[in-house]
């Protein structure tokens, strides 16, 4: 069950971070301004994922889920197909319960197990029966919907030849490809032992800390995603990377404003901060004094240690 909760996390992760890519945005905002189509991603347990975050779907749909029975007959019909698609491990082009088509494109782990399809939103095809004013009417009344409205919507629907659905159907198949690549990552680096290379990590970070360091750079090197990087130094540091990327900072200015005569601003570049006024907040967050009083401070402290050793009692 755990492993499953895992999975099932791991695959939504996989899912935010290919909306999140910029390439696979335009990509989908073309299909959708050639086509009007939105694609879309269903789990394994029937959750969906917007890659449109949930703007631009087809209104005649839109209209139906937002109603508790319209909802209920699109999610079993959902389900029901993408259950079909899953256990023939075949793509499926299939006329829904509203009247018009979808295409799903099931994905699998490379165990062979079904983590969820891709699907393509709804459409009419060409040369295929459509629902009479009749049908649209009366599954309109069942869901307190408005019968010539939703008939209006449901004829608006866009309209693909056999050969758009096709095209679709390829669109699908290399995002699916994609997405289950990026699963597939995330899991290993979830079972990867850590520890050896957390302490690197830390390494690398206290030696390069005067330069300018960002989690994109580092997870580079160390061949993981931004993500996932920021993830282990919270899990395994308990500290963000950003913070322990400031305090390796405020420890070598410590260092400099006690045995050096650099003044402030000097330290402060030399040191990896951005500005003196930058450098000023963050020391004084973590230590709870200025750079100025710190280094007065230390001093002072410096001399007392000098003069009771030069002093000693009678």
């Amino acid at each position: 069950m755990a492993n499953s909760h895992r999975n099932n996390t791991i695959t939504a992760q996989a899912f935010a971070r290919l909306g999140g890519e910029k390439q696979l945005q335009e990509y989908s905002k073309i299909i959708f301004q050639l086509l009007g189509l939105v694609i879309d991603f269903i789990s394994a347990d029937g959750e969906t994922l917007r890659i449109s975050r949930g703007v631009n779907f087809n209104s005649y749909c839109a209209a139906l889920r937002a109603t508790p029975a319209g909802r209920e007959i699109c999610s079993k019909c959902d389900m029901d197909h993408a259950r079909a698609a899953a256990a023939e491990r075949k793509n499926i082009c299939y006329a829904c319960s509203a009247g018009l088509h979808e295409i799903l494109v099931p994905l699998f782990d490379s165990r062979g197990e079904y983590i969820g399809a891709m699907t393509s939103g709804q459409f009419h095809l060409d040369g295929q029966p459509l629902f009479s004013r009749e049908n649209v009417a009366e599954l309109a009344r069942g869901c307190g919907l408005d019968p010539e409205k939703m008939w209006k919507l449901y004829r608006r629907s866009i309209t693909l030849s056999a050969l758009q659905a096709e095209g679709v159907t390829g669109y699908l198949e290399i995002i699916g490809r994609h997405l289950t690549g990026i699963r597939e990552n995330l899991i290993l680096m979830d079972r990867i032992d850590t520890p050896d290379k957390v302490a690197e990590i830390k390494k690398y970070v206290e030696k390069n800390c005067m330069h300018r360091l960002t989690v994109e750079q580092v997870s580079r090197k160390f061949y993981l995603s931004p993500d996932y990087l920021s993830h282990l130094f919270s899990r395994k540091v308990h500290v963000s990377f950003h913070r322990y990327l400031a305090l390796c900072r405020i420890i070598r200015a410590r260092n400099m404003l006690a045995e050096t005569s650099l003044s402030a601003s000097e330290i402060a570049y030399a040191s990896g901060f951005g500005s003196i006024s930058q450098f000023n907040r963050a020391f004084k967050a973590e230590t709870g004094r200025s750079p100025g009083a710190y280094r007065r401070a230390e001093r002072g402290r410096a001399e007392r240690k000098t003069l009771e050793k030069t002093v000693r009692p009678c």
